[in-house]
């Protein structure tokens, strides 16, 4: 399964890649952190890495349509079915992330090296595909935890803001779209076009 998922990402970069001299195609890279309340009361109770490859499709002088392919940790996307009732210490859950949205250009010149700002809205496919959970003693208890789903679709907003051509600051908040009580997953992060 994960080298099948490896395989289709790599096709999937190299062909938004292989057209990306033409100013209608670009492609990049992401980087950036993930901030979630998996369990307790503040909103930065675990961090994560947000990270990987970045494809956009202009629609038209203010729209794009853009695809990205994340490995992303510690977002609240999946509740499990079962998880002890005890104080939590370590979590990392890891994810793959494909979030799809249309970029609109709020402010300033799309592809110019002058500042512009962006509004993303979008939805995102998640799949839970590792994870591992200590106890607040730093006692491995992910044997106790119990996923019978481990994929969430998600809904997501965001802004960019270019400081130039090539590289942008991006926030991210998503949320399940599930009856389930989940909290906002937010994500600060960097963006470079190639």
């Amino acid at each position: 399964m994960a080298k099948s998922i490896l395989g289709f990402l790599l096709i999937t970069f190299c062909s938004i890649y292989a057209p990306a001299q033409t100013s209608r195609f670009s492609a990049g890279v992401i980087g950036g952190l993930n901030f979630a309340e998996l369990e307790g009361n503040d909103l930065t109770d675990y961090f994560g890495l947000n990270v990987g490859l970045l494809g956009a499709m202009r629609l038209s002088k203010k729209t794009q349509l853009g695809l990205e392919f994340l490995f992303s940790q510690n977002g609240e996307y999946i509740l499990p079915t079962y998880y002890p009732n005890i104080q939590y210490g370590k979590i990392q859950l890891n994810h793959l992330e494909i979030p799809v949205y249309v970029d609109w250009l709020l402010s300033g010149v799309r592809n110019d090296k002058s500042y512009s700002l962006h509004l993303n809205v979008g939805l995102a496919y998640a799949r839970l595909i590792s994870y591992k959970v200590e106890s607040i003693e730093g006692i491995d208890i992910s044997e106790q935890i119990i996923y019978s789903n481990k994929e969430a679709y998600l809904g997501r907003v965001g802004t960019t803001f270019n400081l130039s051509k090539k590289i942008g600051l991006n926030l991210k908040a998503t949320l399940p779209i599930r009856k389930e009580e989940l909290d906002w997953t937010l994500a600060a992060r960097v963006v470079y076009v190639m």
